[in-house]
């Protein structure tokens, strides 16, 4: 061993040993690496966006709630179909459409690619407004599912009130008559219109000027209107009187109302032309006058008529 030439050939050798494993070892991690037939795969991984999952609206409104998928999958590098589903309160209608643009397209299904942008699916959801549903929030359910991965969201459908009134005169008419101080009436009903409950209604009237000190009189009966429901109807009796002084014409009277809570449009209003007439002492003497003309003729045909 003490051969010179001998270590020198060893220690080369040894070189290209060295030289070739630190070669040699990479590749082999490399193809360890590569080789994933016995690695674990990471498992897919789905995600629901919802843009803005919670929304506000009257009772007549339709919620639109975009939806945006996320999806990670090294298993199915093609994609992967999922089922959809979305559930809502009882009575609501609920489904789901291919987008903003095409809302009567509804699916039930859709195909992701992992990593790949996709536009939004779209949410729908309707109130039975027809029963006036309370104001309030209500959840709205989608589910995506495909095999054993699942991904659930909730988003709120919130409802708001609102609060409108109508009024109609019962004969369909706007125009009544009477005499100078003596009273006319009629009959109006007032609804709701609105979504939520009126807690009072208080009815009011914009009347004519009165001559000297004497006034229009307005009389609503009931003046106000207690609990009236969404949907709901009250009769109210409206009384007219002009002063005895009125001189004969047309003159308008405006009922008005008002709600509490406060109306969330322009309370309604009724004009009405009130045709005053006037009754004078000469026109009374005038008409018996006719009816003893009328008398005395008759009794004289029955008198001097058989001569």
């Amino acid at each position: 061993m003490r051969n010179p030439r001998v270590l020198r050939l060893l220690t080369v050798f040894l070189s290209l040993a060295v030289l070739v494993g630190a070669t040699v070892a990479p590749l082999v991690v490399s193809a360890d690496e590569n080789d994933t037939t016995g690695a674990p795969q990471i498992p897919d991984v789905l995600t629901a966006n919802p843009k803005f999952p919670s929304m506000t609206g009257t009772a007549d409104s339709t919620f639109k709630f975009e939806v945006e998928f996320t999806y990670r999958s090294q298993e199915h590098p093609t994609g992967r179909s999922f089922d959809l589903a979305v559930t809502g309160p009882s009575g609501w209608l609920t489904y789901i459409a291919e987008s903003t643009f095409s809302l009567d397209r509804q699916i039930s299904a859709i195909h992701l690619q992992p990593y790949a942008v996709r536009q939004p699916i779209v949410v729908v959801a309707v109130a039975p407004f027809w029963l006036y549903p309370e104001p309030g929030d209500y959840p709205i359910e989608l589910r995506v599912t495909s095999g054993e991965l699942q991904e659930v969201v909730t988003m709120t459908a919130t409802i708001t009130a609102r609060y409108g009134l109508q009024a109609e005169t019962l004969s369909g008419r706007l125009n009544t008559k009477t005499t100078a101080g003596n009273e006319t009436s009629f009959g109006i009903n007032v609804i709701n219109s609105g979504t939520a409950r009126m807690d009072k209604v208080t009815l009011s009237a914009s009347k004519p000027g009165g001559m000297g000190n004497e006034q229009w009189v307005v009389r609503f009966e009931p003046e106000t209107i207690e609990n009236l429901g969404p949907g709901a109807r009250t009769e109210v009796q409206v009384n007219i009187t002009p002063p005895a002084n009125t001189v004969a014409g047309d003159y308008m009277v405006t009922l008005r109302f008002a709600g509490d809570p406060e109306l969330s449009s322009a309370p309604p209003s009724l004009p009405i032309r009130v045709s005053v007439a006037t009754q004078t002492t000469w026109g009374i003497i005038g008409a018996l006058i006719v009816v003893l003309v009328v008398a005395g003729l008759v009794f004289s045909f029955r008198k001097y008529g058989r001569r």
